[in-house]
């Protein structure tokens, strides 16, 4: 059987500043991500998931941990080009949440998977490439 969420923890270390992310074309953010159970999980993993995919930021690839109870997750964007042109979203990635033009509305989702299910979270935020 999974974790019990009150035995799970995912915590994004460096979460950014008020939900706000800028980069300059070029330039790279790395963000980490502790991953913590009970029970033994048989991996654990973190992605990036966009709305916009491919625009305003590259992201390579996420990151995918061995079995144990412990994991340092990792995942690096880049500014790719402007947002500016971008327009406003809502209701993604959750009903209710909302969006302003210019941004690339972005989430990491991060999680383990267990013999008898899965346990994750996500921590969205906005990307401003200018």
């Amino acid at each position: 059987a999974a974790a019990a969420p009150g035995q799970t923890k995912v915590k994004l270390l460096n979460p950014p500043h008020q939900g706000v992310l800028e980069l300059e074309v070029g330039e790279s953010h790395t963000f980490y991500i502790k991953v913590k159970s009970e029970e033994p999980f048989l991996f654990a993993m973190a992605k990036m998931d966009q709305y916009y995919p491919g625009r305003g930021i590259h992201v390579p690839a996420g990151d995918k941990a061995p079995g144990g109870t412990t994991a340092l997750l990792k995942i690096t964007i880049t500014g790719k080009n402007s947002t500016a042109d971008l327009p406003a979203v809502c209701d993604w990635p959750e009903p209710g949440d909302c969006w302003p033009p210019g941004v690339a509305p972005v989430a990491i989702v991060a999680g383990m998977r267990y013999p008898g299910g899965v346990y994750g979270e996500q921590f969205p935020f906005m990307v401003i490439v200018p």
